[in-house]
């Protein structure tokens, strides 16, 4: 495979020639959603600037269950203010809806982006009685980047940090970046800052999950082949190890327009993550 096609592959914003109307348009989206939407913004969890929730709930009822989301941009572009939407399908089923921010590469490295994830979980689980939260009845999701993070949450010992271990019940891992160590050898490292030092530190692929919970792995059809070969590689990586994954083709989708998808509660992959919080295990 010549260059141009490594790249093409590797990159969403070069594989979608038209990223930015997608950007455009989830951004409006974002914006309308949050004006019908109760709850509150731009809370901090943590010190630095861009170390902030958004928090999308039904007030009127209790022991919620609750949505995280984690979301992508290669690690070093993007913010929660496009994914807004997003909350609504959750909304409206009664789930409380996390969307937590992060700062980004390479003003901090990955591990730290790792690190301020784990904060946010943390302080997701010691507050969510003021949200009318259940925090023992957790689903984690992220698309791209944020498939990357939520797929390290897997291999973190949260007893460390005083949470109960099995408050998971479930992830979803849409389109991740899993494969970092060859992002080292992409033109678009020249913005993130990934060492190789870093990137194996962080390669999924290669760490072995503490615990196993129910797992969606998805990816939209219209993919570069090399960058769906990612989510399916993870895959079996996760079932060889005892995991039953579940596999969601999202069909007409290219990487950006999964945003807009992941914001439609009639699409089958929404479906599937409401019910992971829905379903008695």
């Amino acid at each position: 495979m010549n260059v141009k096609n490594l790249e093409q592959s590797f990159n969403p914003r070069l594989a979608v020639p038209n990223f930015e109307s997608y950007l455009r348009i989830s951004k409006e989206k974002a914006k309308l959603a949050e004006k019908k939407l109760t709850g509150k913004t731009d809370i901090s969890y943590g010190d630095s600037k861009l170390q902030t929730l958004d928090v999308f709930y039904k007030d009127y009822k209790d022991n919620l269950p609750i949505h995280i989301f984690i979301h992508g941009g290669y690690w070093r572009a993007l913010d929660k203010s496009y994914h807004t939407h997003m909350a609504v399908p959750f909304f409206e089923k009664e789930i409380c809806f996390f969307n937590i921010n992060y700062e980004l590469c390479p003003k901090v490295k990955l591990t730290e982006i790792k690190e301020q994830i784990i904060k946010a979980i943390v302080w997701i689980y010691h507050n969510a009685y003021k949200f009318k939260a259940n925090n023992n009845n957790i689903v984690l999701s992220g698309h791209s980047a944020g498939a990357h993070l939520a797929s390290l949450m897997l291999n973190v010992d949260w007893k460390k940090y005083g949470l109960n271990d099995k408050y998971f019940k479930g992830i979803a891992l849409i389109s991740g970046i899993f494969d970092t160590e060859i992002v080292t050898n992409l033109n678009v490292n020249k913005e993130i800052g990934l060492s190789l030092e870093e990137a194996i530190r962080n390669n999924p692929l290669k760490l072995k999950p503490l615990y196993v919970v129910p797992t969606i792995i998805s990816y939209g059809r219209n993919e570069p082949p090399l960058w769906k070969e990612q989510s399916y590689n993870y895959m079996n990586h996760l079932n060889l190890l005892g995991f039953n994954c579940k596999k969601i083709v999202c069909e007409n989708d290219n990487h950006f327009s999964l945003i807009e998808t992941l914001a439609n509660k009639n699409k089958s992959i929404v479906k599937e993550i409401i019910n992971l919080s829905l379903t008695k295990q």
